[in-house]
């Protein structure tokens, strides 16, 4: 966990970069394959067809759901290189029951997130290195969980809103649960409801 006193909040015109990484082709080949299959038989309601394809994609249990989309970690086979230990792959899901009045389907959030990396490409953002045109898949270098409560957060939320002028959707989305440490620095890694 990143303590109180460790030092300036991140500045807004840094730019991480993972100039190495690069999803292999056959990999990126069933993404675009299976990700509208899987999308579909998520809205239909086909567990058993979903669970089927997304096999085909991921070796491991999901290690995040949020409401639109499920994140699992990105198979060591389906990339080379990259600056990062590890990666996860953003699967999005229908949501039937939106609670919020806001589009929560994954693959807005997806695109949503791959935009706002683009246009920001901030120490505060986790790193965007992939992603579906569609939003059907998106790859993100994983984090470490900084924690239920750090004693930096407020500080912290305070210091992501007045750097971005961006702000949640429904105001529950810049929480320790979203937050991960990357490169030593607490990131937003869920912020594909963010408004700017």
């Amino acid at each position: 966990m990143r303590p109180a006193d460790a030092g300036p909040l991140p500045p807004t015109h840094q730019r991480p970069v993972d100039p190495e990484f690069a999803l292999d082709s056959d990999y990126r080949r069933r993404l675009a394959d299976l990700g509208q299959a899987q999308y579909d038989a998520a809205k239909r309601g086909d567990r058993g067809q979903v669970n089927q394809l997304r096999s085909r994609l991921v070796e491991e249990s999901p290690v995040g759901a949020g409401v639109g989309r499920v994140v699992y970690p990105l198979p060591e086979s389906a990339y080379t290189g990259g600056r990062y230990g590890a990666y996860v792959l953003k699967l999005p899901v229908p949501d039937h029951h939106d609670r919020y009045g806001f589009d929560r389907d994954g693959r807005t959030q997806n695109r949503m997130e791959s935009t706002l990396w683009e246009r920001h490409h901030t120490g505060w953002l986790v790193p965007v290195v992939a992603a579906d045109q569609r939003g059907q898949w998106l790859v993100m270098p994983r984090g470490q969980p900084v924690g239920r409560d750090p004693d930096w957060l407020d500080t912290w939320q305070s210091g992501f809103v007045d750097a971005h002028d961006l702000g949640s959707t429904h105001g529950a989305d810049l929480l320790a649960e979203n937050i991960v440490l990357l490169d030593e620095q607490p990131r937003l890694c869920d912020y594909g409801v963010l408004s700017s």
